[in-house]
């Protein structure tokens, strides 16, 4: 018997990779995604994130539609979304790339705290491999490292550092705003990451 989470003879992943996944049909839940009604797409949603862990790449083709998501205000689960994507851009930051307009427009409306930390932290996983694509989003990141949460101000500082790092992009006065943060930021892992970050960017 297969433990959960195992290959099958050909290489692929089992059915029983995870207990109480036996259900878990990609295109049936593709169809659900596309549903307009909010019930079914937060249940879409919810099988997505049980399952983007342990199954990661067999969940990347939901990406366009879990981004298309972020447009839909009353569909009250975009935390969830957020995780996923977050969890999917680590996976595969090319395949997940094509969605930063929609993620920033998104961080651009001050989501919660939870939900901005994973869409940040799905943009630090692009930015190691499509810098570029961030490189006109910098101030919208930058506002992120006034959030109250340190989580958020973390994130923040380690994206724009890699946008700094693998770009000719000028940020302008963020260097100040990552220095102070350095310096005086009740959190060491944002002073941490904050003077990484200052070292990176140009100024």
């Amino acid at each position: 018997m297969q433990k959960a989470g195992s290959m099958d003879r050909d290489g692929g992943e089992s059915v029983d990779q995870r207990p109480g996944s036996n259900s878990f049909d990609l295109p049936s839940v593709l169809v659900q995604l596309d549903d307009r009604t909010p019930a079914t797409q937060r249940e879409a949603v919810r099988t997505i994130r049980d399952n983007v862990e342990e199954r990661p790449r067999v969940c990347l083709p939901a990406v366009p539609k879990l981004r298309a998501l972020l447009a839909q205000p009353s569909l009250e689960c975009h935390d969830t979304v957020a995780y996923c994507l977050a969890e999917l851009a680590e996976e595969s930051p090319v395949d997940v790339a094509p969605s930063v307009d929609e993620i920033v427009a998104f961080l651009a409306n001050d989501p919660p705290p939870e939900t901005a930390a994973d869409l940040l932290r799905c943009l630090e996983s692009i930015a190691v491999a499509r810098p570029d694509v961030l490189a006109d989003h910098v101030d919208v990141i930058a506002t992120h490292l006034e959030s109250d949460d340190s989580d958020v101000r973390a994130a923040a500082a380690t994206t724009l550092g890699r946008v700094g790092l693998e770009t000719d992009v000028a940020v302008g006065g963020v260097r100040e705003r990552l220095a102070d943060l350095a310096a005086n930021d009740p959190s060491r892992e944002v002073r941490d990451r904050a003077q990484r970050a200052r070292t990176l960017v140009s100024g």
